[in-house]
């Protein structure tokens, strides 16, 4: 899930919004209003003509935060993340390649290191996000007093980390998380919109040119019949002009209904605000994996760790586990 730096503790509308709460100044109205305007801005600011656009999206945009929220449920954690725990904790284990590899994410994540620079000092919480592999080995088993060889196994491991919405306290990394489920609706949206206004000016740019090709051939044509019988050759290339001509006019039409007012971008974030199910929904995932990384979900004889991840999905664009942690910036060397 894309987002923005400015989702800190200490930036942006997520900011703004916790110092309000930490004031107590900040009620459910004011919560939805910044969030409204936050999707508007991605979406389309030309939305904000639109009348009464706030209202039209309060309840959309208030449901759509209420089943993000939820999702941050199903995530688990926090675990504490530090190289000294790495081979005592089977779930940092199963996670990372090694130690050096946990201290780089931490030591180079942009968001880390955002945090560090508004000077923040201390725990922090964020949640965890990475891609799940498996692929096939073979390897030897024991069953019973059997030793079997070149066994067909499944081993996990995990890619691509990225650290999400760290902050200082664990609901305002929740607060994080819902503002990026936000934002790919959001995107989403803007993404349709982008699409239907692209697709208009294009045919705005073919209508002016096969208008002028119909008047050259036009032309050409009146000027042939002054002196000589008219050119078939021309007229028919001119016929064709002029059937494009309509089909494109047709096109236009139709996209004219669809992308002509403020109300018509106001309608598709409205209309995807309201299923964000649709867009992004996350599963409680279940693995037993061995030392080695190899799943034995199902192999109640042999050793394993049963380790909990969150997984989300995108659409069907992607999926990544995720889970929520903890870690000291004191104890990450600078990048």
């Amino acid at each position: 899930m894309n987002g923005h730096n400015e989702e800190t503790e200490g930036g942006g509308w997520i900011g703004r919004l916790w110092r309000q709460i930490i004031q107590g100044s900040s009620t459910e109205k004011d919560h939805v209003t910044l969030a409204t305007e936050h999707v508007v801005e991605i979406a389309d600011p030309v939305i904000r003509q639109a009348r009464h656009y706030r209202q039209v999206l309060r309840e959309p945009v208030a449901g759509a935060m209420s089943y993000f929220q939820t999702l941050t449920d199903v995530i688990p954690g926090p675990v504490l993340l530090h190289r000294n725990r790495y081979h005592d904790d089977p779930l940092i284990k199963a996670l990372f390649a090694s130690p050096e590899d946990l201290d780089e994410l931490l030591r180079l994540s942009p968001e880390i290191n955002a945090l560090r620079q508004q000077g923040h000092t201390g725990e922090v919480v964020a949640m965890m996000t990475m891609v799940q592999n498996e692929h096939t080995i073979f390897g030897s088993k024991q069953e019973g007093e059997m030793l079997l060889r070149e066994v067909q196994m499944q081993a996990v491991d995990f890619s691509n980390h990225r650290v999400v919405a760290p902050a200082g306290d664990l609901e305002v990394t929740k607060s994080g998380i819902v503002n990026r489920g936000l934002e790919v609706l959001a995107s989403v949206a803007m993404e349709r919109i982008t699409t239907l206004r692209a697709r208009k000016a294009e045919l705005t740019g073919k209508r002016e040119y096969l208008k002028g090709m119909a008047k050259i051939y036009s032309g050409k044509s009146y000027r042939q019949t002054m002196f000589a019988p008219p050119d078939m050759k021309d007229r028919e290339e001119l016929r064709k002009i002029e059937q494009l001509l309509d089909e494109v006019n047709g096109e236009f039409e139709e996209l004219q209904a669809q992308i002509a007012l403020p109300e018509q971008s106001l309608g598709y974030l409205e209309e995807i605000m309201r299923q964000p199910e649709k867009m992004l929904s996350a599963q409680t995932e279940q693995l037993r994996l061995n030392w080695m990384g190899v799943r034995v979900d199902n192999d109640p004889d042999s050793k394993g760790n049963d380790i909990q991840l969150a997984e989300f999905f995108v659409q069907n664009e992607f999926r990544r586990s995720a889970v929520l942690v903890s870690f000291s910036l004191e104890t990450i060397p600078d990048p």
